[in-house]
């Protein structure tokens, strides 16, 4: 793996405020490893818990699905200023805010970081579209869950991890899932197909664990590898 979009779920950023950003400095810490040893890297944040809330607020003021995708638009760019400053100079210094100022950041030799950017997409589709853009070839996706698995976990705790899969395998997978938004699984459909378009490989991990990411450089079978 030479470079790779690195998409930070909304797992990283639960409990802030409560906690305090250690998960959040851990990843970070995980990202300053990874430039140390030469990848080429982009950041997109997703949202959180105070997304949801902020989603939630917005419907039941009325707002539409457009206005509700651009309340968790805003969230998801605080939390990429929140990842900009954990970078300090590593990051490019302002949120980027469109695929074409992504590429003027990498060739600064900065990390360019982003949330989402337009409403209807989710930043699962954000990050495919950078890698896209700055033609990467690995996504790796920082989420709730170690991996795919053959049944909820939260269900079945005995549910099997399956190490790798197809695109068209998981899109038979979250095919019937919700894409209201803030209520986004694994990868959206749009995000599949774009992934899959220009053959950009997915690496599922728990956010729990970045340190993961390392592992997998040196070879070793972590997450799920979906191709």
């Amino acid at each position: 793996m030479r470079n790779a979009v690195i998409l930070l779920g909304g797992r990283v950023f639960e409990g802030l405020f409560e906690e305090g950003p250690r998960k959040l400095l851990r990843v970070a810490d995980v990202i300053k490893q990874l430039y140390e040893r030469g990848l080429e890297l982009a950041v997109v944040t997703g949202g959180s818990e105070i997304a949801r809330k902020y989603i939630g607020a917005v419907s039941e003021l009325g707002g539409s699905k457009y206005m509700q995708d651009y309340a968790g638009i805003l969230v998801t760019r605080l939390n990429a200023l929140l990842t900009i400053s954990a970078l300090g100079e590593l990051a490019y210094p302002k949120v980027v805010e469109s695929y074409d100022e992504a590429p003027l950041a990498h060739a600064m030799g900065k990390v360019p970081v982003s949330g989402g950017i337009h409403p209807g997409y989710s930043t699962d589709t954000v990050a495919a579209l950078m890698a896209e853009r700055l033609r990467f070839n690995a996504l790796i996706k920082l989420t709730g869950v170690d991996g795919v698995y053959e049944e909820d976990p939260k269900v079945n705790p005995a549910a099997k991890r399956i190490e790798e899969l197809s695109y068209e395998d998981l899109e038979r997978l979250v095919i019937n899932k919700s894409y209201d938004p803030g209520k986004y699984e694994l990868l959206d459909l749009t995000s599949i197909k774009i992934l899959r378009r220009s053959s950009i490989s997915t690496i599922i991990l728990s956010a729990d664990r970045p340190e993961a990411i390392m592992d997998l450089l040196e070879g070793r079978k972590v997450g799920t590898l979906v191709r």
